[in-house]
Order: structure tokens, then sequence, then C-alpha cells
């Protein structure tokens, strides 16, 4: 998205959700609010439409069947869609019901998927709006380091016949988005061919912490909270075997997704080489541009976001004890598996802030993933620099009492 642009996106302080939204998407959800509902559709009901537009997939797991019901039932109490959001959410709930089925399908029809080795896993850990954008695209850089592009992510099963064309399906959504949200980009940089983080193969079988910041979905939350976190990481870790089957390259896999600092544990039991890489910075100013996100995020689905009440809501959820945790788990590794990183670090010195992690990870960065990494650094400068205004004040927060929250993991990493 936005790859040749030439002046800047600039995201304001969230402030309501009509505010983030084109006239011609406001008027839509006017018109919408007068029109009849679709009804309530069951999480079986979404399968059966998925079976019926892939013949021949076969059925879908039980527990995805359960976790898309513990997310309509949710979404339907709790998110208040608007017109737009509920067609949209009905078109995604069809594409990820979709993409299990084919993934399902693809397991039995070539059950040597599941013999595939997964390159040695480095797993980017710790809060959205840490940087871990930027330093995943840095680890993709490296010829021996295998990511996920939004396409394969989104798309991990590719066609049995005719043209692989998922870069583009994928490109003609992100571009539906930008005409809903034309400046979402300058809050978080998507491309179809750019490297993602590992959430679409979450959404593929419907067990992701990050639907709340699609969706005001406490329920669903609560739900899946207290599910056995094997069983999302275990069909996480079957599409990762099918994506390196059908695409096999690297000697490591860089995998991010802020939800794994939440499951630590489970990921060590599945992946009991996993290193880690696990970015800091400042919890106040990470609060607030996490709550921009979430805001701007559920404006695409819903009028009613209240701002003031999004700040609280987060900072009295699951993330800052998730964040303690984590660092409690990694802390108790041995030498070798972990590699601290502060955003202010990347930043001022991205490659070398990128040696002294590989070092930690008793790695070696090579001359030609130094030189790919510094014509990247290189680009981004040249790029057109896009706004992103927020404040922790904006979301009924305040910058003193985040930092109070989080008074240990500041001192320790001097934040």
């Amino acid at each position: 998205m936005g790859a040749d642009r030439q002046k800047p996106l600039r995201a304001e302080q969230f402030t309501t959700a009509r505010a983030a939204q084109p006239f011609w998407y406001r008027a839509v959800n006017r018109v919408g609010r007068v029109l009849p509902s679709f009804g309530k559709p069951s999480a079986e009901a979404w399968f059966e439409k998925a079976q019926r537009k892939n013949p021949g997939v076969g059925d879908p797991r039980p527990e995805t069947v359960a976790a898309l019901d513990a997310l309509l039932r949710s979404v339907q109490q709790d998110a208040a869609l608007s017109f737009s959001g509920r067609i949209a959410a009905q078109m995604d709930c069809l594409r990820m019901a979709s993409q299990h089925l084919r993934i399902e399908q693809a397991l039995r029809d070539t059950p040597e998927i599941l013999d595939t080795e997964i390159p040695a896993p480095i797993f980017l850990i710790g809060w959205m709006r840490t940087g871990t954008t930027f330093v995943h695209r840095l680890l993709a850089q490296d010829p021996d380091t295998r990511t996920m592009p939004y396409w394969e992510s989104m798309y991990p099963v590719p066609p049995t016949r005719g043209k692989d064309d998922r870069p583009e399906q994928l490109a003609h959504l992100l571009e539906q988005l930008e005409s809903i949200s034309p400046n979402y980009e300058a809050i978080h940089p998507m491309g179809a061919r750019e490297p993602e983080e590992c959430v679409a193969l979450f959404t593929n079988v419907f067990r992701t912490l990050q639907y709340n910041v699609q969706y005001r979905a406490p329920g669903y939350i609560e739900w899946l909270r207290a599910q056995d976190p094997r069983i999302a990481y275990g069909q996480y870790r079957q599409q990762l075997q099918l994506v390196q089957h059908y695409r096999p390259h690297g000697s490591r896999f860089a995998l991010k997704d802020p939800t794994h600092s939440v499951f630590v544990d489970t990921i060590l039991e599945l992946f009991p080489g996993a290193r880690f890489v696990f970015t800091h910075r400042d919890p106040a100013t990470t609060m607030s541009s996490l709550c921009s996100l979430y805001a701007y995020t559920r404006a695409l689905f819903s009028d009613d976001v209240d701002p003031h009440a999004l700040g609280p809501e987060l900072l009295r959820s699951y993330l800052p004890a998730s964040l303690e945790t984590a660092l409690h788990k990694v802390d108790a590794l041995a030498p070798g598996r972990v590699a601290h990183m502060r955003h202010v670090d990347v930043r001022r010195d991205p490659i070398g802030t990128m040696a002294r992690a590989y070092r930690d990870l008793g790695m070696e960065l090579s001359e030609p993933a130094r030189a790919a990494m510094a014509a990247m650094v290189d680009a981004e400068h040249r790029k057109v620099r896009d706004v992103h205004i927020h404040s922790p004040e904006g979301f009924g927060l305040r910058a003193d009492e985040i930092r109070e929250r989080l008074a240990g993991y500041c001192e320790r990493f001097d934040l």
C-alpha cells in the first residue's frame, strides 16, 4: 500500500469513530441503520457456507467451530457493529472459515506436510508498538532467515491449478482497507509482499487475542484465555509446516506476533529450541500508540468507540501482567536464547543493535545480511515520513500512571 507516495499520511489523535471514517462510509452506515438485520448466523452456518463455496474440502475441526461460535457470540453481544462492520465481519468469517477448510484438506491430502522440519524459530515478543515490525523486516533481509510475506500467512495453501494469485488477492483487500481508512497505514504499514506477523495463522483457526483489536469482544477474550493454548499453537505449528513444505527456505524462521508474549510456556513446549527477540519501549508511549491502533481498527467495524474508556480498558487488561510474566519466563532460559532490544537503540543504531542481538542469540551477522539491512535502513530514511499523533490523555490515561504500573520494567530497561 502506498509504496510510491509523495505525501505523508497523517493519523490524528483519535476522537470518534465517525471522525476517522470517510464521508461515503458514514453515509453507508446511516442508510444501513434503517435496513433489516441480517440475523445472527451460527458458526455451523458459516462453515456450511464455506463448504458450499469450496466443494470437497471436508469438515472443520470441532474446536475451530467452538472458537468461531465464541467469537460470534461475543461480537454480537459486545462489539456494537455498524452496518458496514457487519458486512465486513461476515466477509472475514467466510474467508477465514474457507482458509481453515482448505488447510485441513491440504493436511489430509498431503500427510508428508506434517513431517516437514521448521527452520529454527526466533519469536519476536513484546508489546505491539515497540518496533517489532521494523525489527522483523530487518531480520527478513538476512538471506538465511525465513519470514512469511503477508499473502502467505493470509492464504497459506497454494492453488491446485491455475495462476497463484495470492499476492494479488491480498493487495486487493489492502486497497479496500485504504479506501475505508486512508491514513491507517500511518499507524501500521502493510504490504501484500512485506513480511507480516503470524496473526493470520491464528485467525484461520479463530483463536487469537488480537480479535480484541478488531472488535470489542471481552466475552471472547475471557473464553479464549480459559482455553488450552496448545490447541491454537498446535494448529499454528502445522500451518508453519505447511508453508515451509510448499516454499522451503532458510536456516531460521523469524516469527512475529505480539500475543506470543502471552504464551511463552506453550511456545517452549511446542518449539523446544525457540529463541526470542524481546522489544522494549517506554510503556506510556507504547500504550498511547496501542490505544490509537485499537481505536482506528475498531472504527472500521463500529461507530461506538469511546477513546476515554479504551485506555483504562487496556491498562486493566492482561497486557501489563503478561509482559511481566513473559520477562520472568525468558529470564529462566539459558544464555543464547534471548536478545533484548530497546526501541530507542533500534532507531538510533539499527545495524549495531541487530549485530548485538545476533551475538546474544549465539549467531553472527553475516556481511550479506549486514549489507541488506543497511540498504533497507537507507531506503526507509528516503521514504516519506508519515505522522501518527496520539497521547495518553486522549485515551483517558496519564503517562505517570502507566509508568507507575510498570515501574520495575521501566527501571530495568531504562525506559
